[in-house]
């Protein structure tokens, strides 16, 4: 066989690709007109946002961007003119060019991790919460370390140790505050004007939220100016930030992967095929069921039009215009000519 001879079928891997799709990470544009959806295989999506306003007109062909066999996409955010991209051991950038409604596929800058010297793994990196008026990007990643980003000049300013597991997730509020969610079972608090984590809490040790079961991690928080939302193994609650002092929980049934402040609501999604919205009292509002067997990432905007995308481990993102029902739904990988496989191959 001669050595220049591929030994990998390309439409058998676009085949599977379309069968096992797992989307981690979404973003919208600064303009609020495009959608940018990644996955674990190394692709990054394109949809412009207009053509989903009227699901019965025809869209255009959704753009794929890959970035390479050994690229996984965890996390995703967009600063100016960059799409921003969190993998394995990198954080790097894409120029994305507006008016065309393209992305330079090669890229711009990329910042390494650091790594210890008696690391066997290169750190991944798990999630990403923009802080647009200083320039700065705060990533947690699988070190157990949150570390603080110059956008500038590519510079490490500091990092937050303290954790003892690896990171799910970051957030922040205002200019100084930070927090951060853990595989060890807790949340910490951070200012960034101290060294050290001013305050902590740890879900899992309150009874009524833990669920042995499914582990005691935090896989995912989001915070506004008094509250904060978390949930993972224990159960989803809500947590007045003042006091430190749980206040409501909710019955999401599956393990907690994603949930957000929207509107008055809060939003949440896992290992669960549907995605829900709760009043902050813990009345369910709406119950979304999605093509997802778990949903990983969910974006949302209410200006310059209203839109939500939620995706996890499916080819389809579900959309939502009024946070309420699904409105439409996108297919990412589309069937190509010749693809004849059917439903009941495609599982054996």
């Amino acid at each position: 066989m001669s050595a220049l001879t591929s030994l990998r079928d390309p439409q058998f891997d676009y085949k599977i690709k379309r069968f096992y799709n797992c989307v981690l990470a979404q973003t919208i544009s600064s303009s609020g007109k495009f959608l940018f959806a990644g996955n674990r295989d190394g692709d990054i999506f394109v949809q412009k946002l207009n053509d989903l306003q009227n699901s019965e007109e025809p869209h255009e062909a959704i753009k794929i961007y890959a970035q390479g066999d050994e690229v996984e996409i965890n996390c995703l955010c967009f600063h100016r003119d960059f799409l921003i991209v969190g993998s394995i051991g990198v954080v790097y950038g894409l120029k994305w060019l507006e008016e065309k409604g393209e992305l330079v596929n090669k890229r711009s800058w990329e910042i390494k991790i650091p790594i210890e010297a008696d690391a066997i793994e290169v750190p991944d990196v798990n999630c990403m919460w923009l802080r647009p008026e200083t320039d700065c990007l705060f990533v947690g990643c699988g070190d157990n370390v949150m570390y603080e980003i110059s956008l500038e000049d590519g510079r490490i300013v500091r990092d937050f140790k303290g954790h003892e597991d690896y990171i799910h997730g970051v957030c922040g509020f205002g200019p100084n505050k930070l927090y951060s969610a853990s595989e060890d079972g807790s949340v910490r608090f951070w200012s960034c004007n101290e060294k050290e984590s001013v305050g902590i809490i740890e879900p899992y040790k309150k009874e009524s939220l833990n669920r042995p079961e499914m582990g005691k991690w935090v896989g995912a928080l989001a915070v506004n100016d008094d509250w904060l939302v978390c949930g993972g193994g224990p159960k989803l609650s809500l947590w007045h930030l003042r006091t430190m002092e749980c206040t409501n929980e909710f019955p999401y049934p599956g393990k907690v992967h994603v949930c957000d402040f929207v509107e008055d609501m809060i939003f949440v999604g896992g290992e669960h095929t549907n995605a829900q919205f709760y009043a902050m009292n813990g009345k369910l509002r709406a119950d979304i069921k999605t093509e997802n067997t778990a949903v990983y990432s969910a974006v949302w905007q209410v200006e310059p039009q209203r839109f939500m995308s939620i995706a996890g481990f499916s080819n389809w993102l579900s959309i939502l215009n009024d946070f309420r029902f699904l409105d439409s739904k996108i297919e990412l990988y589309v069937p190509k000519e010749g693809d004849e496989i059917s439903d009941e191959k495609k599982y054996n």
